[in-house]
């Protein structure tokens, strides 16, 4: 059989590009996997089992190793697990059924693991360009077996990159097909029931006129993706996600994700605080891990605007004679009302003397006082964020928690996820949006591990509307 030359799609990463740099750095250990070489390429991680499944173009002396026709070495699938010591064992094919003459990767698995998606070199005959395509298989008897293509791939175009979500029904993948935005778009198809729905592209919002490659789908909704969009040659991360059945604008991936070199191939965990990603920032493709140290706070609440508006009611005035007599109400703020209720909204929180006089009709005059306090308006008990609610793309703005309101709590220390990847500490800070859409804002407050009231955690958030600057 003659060796066609098979199309590669470029090994690409995730980058960033959001303000406070060094302290996103300090919320994140990134370590390269041991068993990775400066030689070959090692690249898109997948989750399986224990361990990983990945890319990679390496040789091992036992494995008979084919290559192209311009001897470059072919892609294949390989494992490795990780033992109980943290150790890596040493990677080996993840299947031998799932070796071919072209190139093999990279993959995704379905949610219970019985269906792998997979890349692979389609054949054609020796006057062709070896396109790329999507193939399936099923585990069954402890073996990858029933190879099938999906049934959109062609001749005529690249299918590459899948990831299937959560529940099983919704492959995305990239795609150089005609109707496009640009070089590969993301496309999607749903399973129906036995039959897979003709692709359909994600639209303008994600697509640019560059490249958009190497989609995972993760389990919270997110879809991270790589593009070049921004310089037409290193591939940036980005994600985006779906608001009302609608994607929102992608978000790029702030450092240190990011390097000037291409990043790729993230995967994370449910919590988003520990995973994995590819890299050639030290020569070759490599794949790293990271964990985030940035404290996880989940369950967050909208934040709660402050009570300023009450109805006040003074048993003791229900008497009056109202023939001769008025009841009127000072509430403290230069405001005065008529009535045995009076219904206000103060302008701002604080303390305000509240009085309720009789008036003589005639006269005018105060007859008596029937009350007079101090009124302090309740404190919504949280963390709280003062910040805009709408801000143009490209414009510093300040935000900070100065309000905050928490009894019994000794903070220690504010921090900030502001929906566009970055994530920061203080209580007062400074960013700015380079993007239009809506971003949530999400304030965590944690409290002194030593202080005598004890260890807690509180978060809220809020929504902000970036509009594009004019």
């Amino acid at each position: 059989m003659t060796m066609r030359t098979p199309i590669l799609i470029l090994t690409f990463i995730l980058l960033a590009g959001a303000t406070n740099d060094a302290q996103q750095n300090d919320f994140y250990e990134i370590t390269r996997l041991p068993f990775t070489t400066d030689r070959f390429d090692e690249f898109a991680p997948a989750f399986y089992d224990d361990g990983i499944v990945f890319t990679t173009n390496r040789r091992m002396g036992v494995i008979v190793t084919r290559t192209t026709d311009e001897g470059e070495n072919l892609f294949n699938i390989y494992k490795t697990s990780r033992r109980r010591s943290g150790r890596w064992e040493n990677p080996g094919l993840l299947d031998r059924r799932l070796k071919s003459n072209y190139h093999d990767g990279p993959v995704s698995f379905s949610p219970d693991g019985s269906t792998i998606f997979f890349t692979r070199n389609i054949s054609g005959s020796s006057r062709e360009t070896s396109r790329l395509g999507i193939f399936m298989a099923d585990y069954s008897g402890g073996r990858w077996a029933n190879i099938r293509p999906f049934p959109y791939n062609s001749g005529n175009y690249n299918l590459a990159h899948p990831t299937i979500s959560s529940d099983g029904r919704t492959l995305y993948f990239a795609s150089d097909m005609t109707g496009g935005y640009g070089g590969m778009d993301i496309y999607a198809s749903t399973l129906q029931a036995y039959s897979w729905s003709p692709p359909v592209n994600l639209g303008s919002e994600v697509n640019s006129a560059g490249d958009e490659v190497f989609p995972y789908v993760h389990q919270g909704g997110r879809l991270y993706f790589s593009s070049n969009r921004t310089n037409g040659e290193n591939l940036d991360l980005y994600y985006t996600f779906r608001r009302e059945e609608n994607w929102q604008t992608p978000v790029k991936m702030p450092a240190p994700f990011n390097s000037e070199y291409d990043d790729f191939g993230f995967i994370a965990d449910r919590e988003l605080s520990s995973g994995y990603f590819s890299s050639n920032r030290e020569g070759t493709d490599n794949i790293y891990s990271f964990i985030s140290t940035f404290p996880l706070f989940t369950d967050c609440e909208p934040i709660r605007e402050e009570q300023l508006c009450f109805v006040f009611y003074e048993q003791r005035a229900a008497n009056v004679d109202t023939t001769t007599l008025y009841l009127l109400w000072d509430m403290g703020d230069g405001t005065r009302i008529r009535g045995l209720e009076a219904e206000h909204c103060f302008s701002e929180l604080g303390t305000y003397t509240v009085r309720l006089d009789v008036i003589d009709v005639i006269t005018g005059e105060a007859q008596s006082n029937v009350a007079f306090y101090h009124f302090t308006t309740p404190r919504v008990e949280q963390p709280y964020i003062n910040a805009p609610d709408t801000v143009f793309a490209g414009q510093q703005i300040s935000i900070d928690a100065s309000d905050t309101y928490l009894r019994n709590f000794d903070i220690d220390e504010f921090y900030w996820e502001l929906g566009d990847g970055t994530k920061t500490a203080g209580e007062i800070i400074n960013h700015t949006y380079d993007y239009p859409g809506t971003y949530e804002i999400t304030l965590g407050v944690i409290s002194d591990p030593n202080s005598p009231l004890g260890y807690r955690r509180s978060c809220v958030y809020k929504e902000i509307v970036v509009l594009e600057n004019q």
